[in-house]
């Protein structure tokens, strides 16, 4: 595997992670009470619509790499690679053990 193809991987790993999707649903909230408002302001509605964008766009990113790697939605990867992804520099072995109940 390519470093190109690795980084790709670690990326779409990380574009599936706890805190990415619940960066997005915050957005989807934002935007979901910004479309219900009545009367919004000329810079919500641009919001909306560039964030529209993103979404649509982060997608279609997220679709090409899925199909350039020839992985499922849900990315398998090494998971001593992932713990070396996650880790602290100056952690002990203790973070292996907090790794595989995690697991």
């Amino acid at each position: 595997m390519s470093n190109t193809d690795k980084l790709m991987q670690r990326f779409l790993r990380k574009l599936d992670s706890v805190e990415v999707q619940e960066t997005f649903d915050l957005l989807a909230s934002i935007l979901e009470t910004l479309e219900n408002k009545n009367d919004p302001e000329p810079f919500e509605m641009h919001l909306v619509n560039n964030a529209y964008q993103i979404l649509e766009k982060m997608g279609l990113v997220r679709g090409v790499l899925i199909e350039k790697l020839g992985t499922s939605s849900k990315l398998t990867g090494s998971r001593l690679q992932d713990l070396y992804d996650q880790m602290p520099t100056s952690v002990g072995t203790q973070a292996l053990f907090d790794y595989n109940k995690k697991g």
